[in-house]
């Protein structure tokens, strides 16, 4: 089975703690043919990765994992842009996105309520508003934002889990109108779903997008998807990228996709 990551951080994001070249002497161990590396750019003042970003050392980190590779694994260089609907010009004053191969957008921080992936929004505010306002920001982030990819999409259940909040309803059962525009959105604007994996390793033992809602979007008609397992240190580096394409395979899918220089490119899945 040829593995794709489509969401590795390195030392270059604040909480990342493995080099890129160490990470491609485990890829090339582990048989993935396809590293995905991302560094997060928040220009959210409230976010952990606030105003960090630093594109030449990424790139210099990059360019030396690439030598190591020679091709092997493939190294693409992305972006995990955080609130990319919000920070349009503060994103574009540090980094031009289309010097990229790949920008993931990303929603940790829900306007007014707080970081979804946290147990103290849960315990400040009922679950069914902090769920509904994060899923109604993923909406306008996906009909507006400069991005690839959707990434962990239903990452709130990281927090209602850390909440001790484990048995609180799908959003396919509460929202389904909304979570299909949301849906819906990303494939008119040929934006792919991302297969986060990291829930696996949590408490919660999901994927994000769940299940329900991965099943969803295949009957929608959606086929574009990538798989990321948002490794940042050991002993995590990769998980789940084999139940992920399992999971993908079983609902339906036939390809996974990777992006070069903003160009999606199909894999199949075998």
């Amino acid at each position: 089975m040829n593995l794709v990551d489509m969401h590795v951080h390195t030392v270059d994001s604040p909480d990342g703690e493995i080099p890129a070249v160490d990470l491609v002497e485990r890829a090339i161990s582990e048989g993935v043919s396809v590293l995905g590396f991302v560094a997060h750019v928040n220009m959210n003042p409230d976010d952990f990765c606030y105003g960090v970003f630093d594109p030449v050392a990424y790139r210099r980190s990059l360019e030396e994992a690439r030598k190591l590779a020679k091709g092997e694994p493939l190294i693409l260089e992305g972006l995990e842009v955080g609130e990319p609907h919000r920070f349009r010009e503060e994103v574009a004053a540090v980094v031009d996105c289309d010097d990229f191969d790949f920008i993931t957008g990303a929603l940790h921080h829900v306007r007014g309520i707080g970081i979804a992936l946290g147990a103290e929004v849960f315990g400040e505010h009922e679950p069914e508003i902090v769920v509904e306002a994060y899923l109604r920001e993923t909406l306008e982030m996906v009909e507006i934002a400069d991005m690839d990819m959707l990434a962990h999409f239903g990452i709130y259940r990281r927090g209602l889990f850390l909440a001790g909040k484990e048995g609180f309803p799908s959003e396919v059962e509460l929202w389904p109108g909304l979570v299909e525009k949301i849906l819906g959105t990303l494939m008119d604007r040929d934006i792919a779903l991302e297969l986060n994996t990291s829930g696996l390793r949590r408490k919660e033992r999901c994927t994000y997008p769940s299940p329900e809602v991965l099943a969803m979007y295949h009957g929608m008609g959606g086929r574009l998807v990538s798989i990321g397992s948002d490794s940042h240190k050991d002993p995590y580096v990769f998980f789940g990228l084999r139940a992920g394409l399992d999971l993908l395979r079983q609902t339906g899918f036939e390809k996974v996709h990777i992006y070069r220089r903003r160009r999606r490119e199909a894999m199949v899945l075998s």
